[in-house]
Parts: structure tokens; C-alpha cells; sequence
């Protein structure tokens, strides 16, 4: 067997570069994305004309962000576009469209906070913590046979606590809510092998 011939110079390379890559380790998992809404297409014949108009420029979860009125959504339509070489909608399309985002995302629609970005927790809910939440700060708002009959993801469970604590849920703590949202992701998961 042959012997590897490696220089104290090439050990310590070695030796720092894994040093440097543990301590940035820390940095790269502060670099997380904004949490992002999620809204499901619509059916019927909006849902067409989302398909055939929008949704090659831009993602409907956009829409998530805003809560305006009708003629406030035809406004956006209007200047959004203008910089684009986008023709303009055929007459029938542009009133399902404004129909759809009106009825909602219009004044009464909760706008979805664009600058949420998850913590970093180490610390996590057990059972009689994430059941004191869901008793004392879900139940104010609905029956827990809502949450007991969804099964969803982090990133989903995510989305669901801070529109509600948009609309007035008690969740003020950024860890708090990314708390519970683990809790909930682990107890009513969205895996199906169950």
C-alpha cells in the first residue's frame, strides 16, 4: 500500500476551511426567506382567466398582500401593467378578474404581512403547551374541530397563525407563533403514511 504524502500546509488549509464553514453555519441559517401567503387558485372561469393572464409574470399569492377596493384593484391593474407590453383584457375577463380580487382580497380581506421572516428557534412546544394555545387563544375565534380536522405543513401552519394573528389572534411573540406552528405541523401533520 502506497503512502498519501500530505503537507502540514494542506492539513491546516483543511483544518480552516472546516473551522470557517462551521462558523458561518450559524450566519446561512439567518438567511431565510420572508414567509410567503398561499392562495389557492380559484375555480371556474376566473380560474381560466388567472391561467391565461397572470400567473406567467406573477404568482396569485400577490394578491394575499393587499386588501383594496374594486376600483383600487382596477387602478393596480392599470399602472402594474402599463411598463409591459401586456394587451389589455378583453372586457369580460377584466370583470371576473375584478370580481374575484374585490370580493377576495377587497377592504374586509386581512392583508398578509410582507416582511414576516420565521426565527430560528431551539426550544419547542410539548403537548400541554401547544393544547394551552389552542385553549386559551384559538378557541377565542372558533371550535378546535378546525384544527383538529386540518392536517398541514410548517410552512402551512405558518401561513394559517399569522393570518390569524392578523385578524386579531393573540400571538404577539415571533417565537411563540413559530413555536406552535412546529407543535402543529408535528401533531396534525400533513403526512399522509399515518
Amino acid at each position: 500500500m502506497r503512502k498519501r504524502n500530505v503537507s502540514m500546509k494542506g492539513k491546516c488549509g483543511a483544518v480552516v476551511a472546516g473551522l470557517l464553514l462551521v462558523a458561518a453555519l450559524p450566519v446561512l441559517a439567518q438567511l431565510r426567506a420572508p414567509t410567503r401567503p398561499q392562495v389557492p387558485l380559484p375555480d371556474g372561469a376566473v380560474r381560466n382567466v388567472i391561467l391565461k393572464n397572470c400567473v406567467s409574470c406573477h404568482g396569485i399569492d400577490d394578491y394575499s398582500y393587499h386588501a383594496l377596493t374594486r376600483e383600487r384593484w382596477e387602478n393596480l391593474l392599470e399602472t402594474a401593467h402599463t411598463e409591459y407590453a401586456i394587451p389589455p383584457l378583453a372586457h369580460a375577463d377584466r370583470t371576473l378578474l375584478l370580481d374575484y380580487l374585490s370580493e377576495t382580497f377587497g377592504t374586509e380581506h386581512t392583508p398578509f404581512p410582507r416582511t414576516y421572516v420565521p426565527p430560528e428557534i431551539d426550544t419547542y412546544y410539548d403537548d400541554k403547551q401547544g393544547l394551552a394555545v389552542l385553549d386559551t387563544v384559538c378557541s377565542e375565534c372558533h371550535a378546535l374541530d378546525r384544527v383538529y380536522e386540518t392536517r398541514a405543513t410548517l410552512e402551512r401552519w405558518r401561513v394559517l397563525l399569522l393570518e390569524m394573528r392578523a385578524r386579531g389572534a393573540e400571538l404577539p411573540d415571533n417565537e411563540d407563533l413559530e413555536r406552535m406552528a412546529e407543535w402543529l405541523s408535528r401533531v396534525q401533520s400533513a403526512n399522509t403514511f399515518e
